[in-house]
């Protein structure tokens, strides 16, 4: 009997061990190489001046950008909105609203499928965005360009350079979901993606490190606050 709780320490220690190299060893792995954004082909963009938005709506962010009004990156029925919400997340939290336990922790401990979302907006996020918090700079064409490459690089695209086809419309959701790259892991999820994109075109630091959509803010460049709840 006296070996019994030498035997427990050993065998909580294990566990500890377990959990711990769960938990830290692969978001330190995708810290130190992270996937780098992919840049899809877009329209040549005219000179001037754009609107860029970064939404905090509680848990999750959007990017948000102004669109020439020759492009068409808006969602099925929208394509040529003036502007564009782009995001990303795990395909059955997300998208499918499933809060299920078993759901839950494959999207916090294993690699799940991701989708990216695209919604139009036909006024300016400014006057009309519902967000916890809104934040707004102003780019160049090179800027906005280099962002929607890499927005739109999220998405899966044929071999004909369409974008695959949208999934069904979701309830409650006024854009529309498509099949993305990458892998939802709880240490690369939608916040950072959020600041890696931005950050691709020189409008944010680095996303390491950021899992809150509160955390957000403090990595972005040149963004003043607009709007919020």
């Amino acid at each position: 009997m006296s070996t019994e709780p030498g035997r427990w320490s050993r065998w909580g220690s294990w566990v500890l061990l377990t959990v711990g190299a769960i938990l830290i060893l692969p978001p330190l792995a995708v810290s130190i190489s992270p996937d780098p954004p992919i840049a899809a082909t877009v329209p040549a963009i005219p000179a001037g001046t754009y609107h860029v938005y970064v939404a905090d709506w509680g848990y999750h962010t959007s990017i948000i950008l102004e669109q020439p009004p020759s492009w068409r990156l808006g969602s099925l029925g929208g394509e040529t909105a003036p502007f564009v919400e782009f995001a990303w997340g795990d395909r059955r939290f997300y998208m499918e609203s499933n809060y299920r336990p078993d759901a839950l922790f494959a999207t916090l401990f294993l690699p799940t499928e991701a989708v990216a979302y695209v919604a139009s907006w036909t006024s300016d996020p400014a006057r009309s965005a519902r967000a916890r918090a809104l934040y707004e700079r102003d780019v160049g064409a090179r800027e906005v360009g280099e962002l929607a490459a890499v927005l739109e690089g999220t998405i899966l695209h044929a071999a004909t350079g369409e974008r695959e086809s949208a999934f069904p419309a979701v309830g409650g959701y006024s854009g529309r979901f498509y099949p993305a790259h990458g892998r939802y892991l709880w240490f690369t999820d939608c916040n950072r993606w959020t600041v890696e994109r931005l950050a691709s075109a020189g409008l944010a630091r680095g996303g390491v490190g950021v899992i809150f959509s509160g955390q957000v803010a403090g990595h972005l460049i040149g963004f003043h606050r607009v709007n919020g709840q």
